[in-house]
């Protein structure tokens, strides 16, 4: 999924909203210097838990993502499994008596990894930790490959919410993203996953594509919300770069739709979504109240996650501040999780690409970045009480004024946010003020 600059996009890559691309590039710059210290038992925290898979059935043109096209002969659903029960294995004693508020599995396809080896891993995880009674379990699905077998398995497993990858109710549109389902497929997932009986359902929907009209991105959005479902995440088309589409740009071969317009089908969609009952909670979620995405809400409020899988990040707290840690991107080493028990992962090595300590300063200037996505914007003397930093600096201060007279930040008394009618200034404000 992903956009120009005109809107900001989610966090969901490979363990960090569901981070969105440009907001982990900006929050791995952030921390340069190599962790090389022996690991030592974190507090005992509430984590969230991010596990990654890799197999889609045919790489869409707009991913930047870590997935890898097979056939469904070609996914190795058990070796998969035993390597993430590995990893889990090796990372579970330094995170002591931690609890698990939310876990999610994202990709790549996870609708295309085996319903009982995906339930295999869930349920170590949750034989590992102890749980939040409220436990969101979300898995990400193509209509294409959720099938009755693939509902009914993940709901055996635990599964109280889907996450269905919409993207358009437009063929045309559809084919132009790159999708292998229709617009009936994606209405007929949808209805599925509302009737097997899973507690809550989502929907993706990527808007912005060329030659689309406000209007037409409204109705998309009107008829999603109009199935029952109780969140919608809608993202503008990104072009990123080493995608199939950042090459045709590149070269001057892609249609693009202006970015007034893009801007004009994000207020339509936000109008038609709040209209249909579902809050704009962040630039690009919307929930009926009460079905927010809890798992997303802790990356964007600086929550610790685990990170499980091939080429997942995973940010976890230490005595310096936090640690953050990728995987190894490839996906043989990866495999290899299931053989090395012994294998250090508080330094780069075969299985972990990179290590990095992530001190107060850095870990404030990221909550500013993914808190003020949030309507609720952040509180600033809960952070600095929390990162013992100054806060209101002269610089900041200027920042902030600048924006209330344009009346794009709203300030009161600690609290500080964006006004919803200038969410499309995100970017621009935090950047200010960083």
């Amino acid at each position: 999924m992903g956009h120009r600059r005109a809107v900001p996009k989610h966090p969901e890559a490979q363990g960090g909203p569901s981070f969105s691309r440009s907001v982990l590039r900006l929050l791995t710059v952030l921390a340069s210097e190599k962790h090389s210290a022996p690991p030592s038992p974190v507090p005992a925290t509430t984590l969230g838990v991010y596990v990654h898979f890799p197999w889609c059935e045919q790489k869409c043109p707009y991913c930047d993502f870590l997935s890898i096209p097979a056939s469904e002969s070609a996914i190795r659903s058990r070796d998969y499994a035993e390597a993430v029960l590995g990893e889990l294995e090796l990372r579970a004693p330094s995170l002591g008596a931690s609890s698990v508020r939310s876990l999610f599995v994202g990709g790549g396809t996870p609708s295309l990894w085996e319903p009982a080896e995906l339930g295999r891993v869930l349920a170590a995880i949750r034989e590992r930790f102890s749980t939040d009674p409220s436990l969101e379990l979300t898995v990400e699905c193509n209509p294409s490959s959720f099938d009755e077998h693939v509902a009914e398995g993940l709901l055996r497993a635990g599964v109280n919410r889907i996450s269905l990858g919409v993207q358009s109710l437009d063929d045309a549109r559809l084919r132009f993203l790159g999708r292998v389902h229709d617009a009936s497929t994606a209405i007929a997932a949808v209805q599925r996953a509302l009737t097997t009986g899973f507690e809550r359902v989502s929907a993706d929907l990527i808007f912005g594509t060329a030659g689309q009209t406000p209007d037409e991105a409204a109705e998309e959005a009107r008829r999603l919300a109009e199935l029952g479902l109780s969140h919608v995440s809608a993202y503008a088309l990104t072009i990123e770069p080493g995608t199939r589409f950042g090459e045709r740009a590149r070269r001057g071969r892609l249609p693009l739709l202006a970015d007034d317009l893009v801007a004009e089908c994000f207020a339509a969609i936000e109008d038609a979504l709040e209209r249909a009952g579902l809050h704009h909670y962040e630039i690009s979620n919307y929930a009926r109240p009460g079905d927010e995405a809890r798992h997303n809400l802790g990356y964007w409020r600086g929550a610790p996650y685990l990170g499980l899988g091939v080429g997942a990040f995973g940010t976890l707290p230490a005595p310096h501040g936090a640690v953050r840690y990728r995987n190894t991107p490839n996906l043989e080493r990866y495999l290899g999780f299931a053989s090395r028990p012994n294998e250090p992962l508080d330094r780069e090595g075969p299985l972990v690409a990179s290590v990095e300590p992530l001190d107060p300063p850095t870990l404030f200037a990221e909550r500013i970045l993914l808190g003020l996505r949030l309507a609720e914007g952040i509180d600033l003397e809960e952070l600095e009480r929390t990162f013992q930093v100054p806060v209101l600096t002269p610089a900041r201060e200027r920042a902030i004024e600048r924006w209330r007279a344009r009346g794009a930040l709203i300030r009161s008394d600690a609290r500080l946010r964006l006004d919803k009618r200038h969410f499309l200034l995100a970017d621009a404000v935090i950047r200010d003020l960083l």
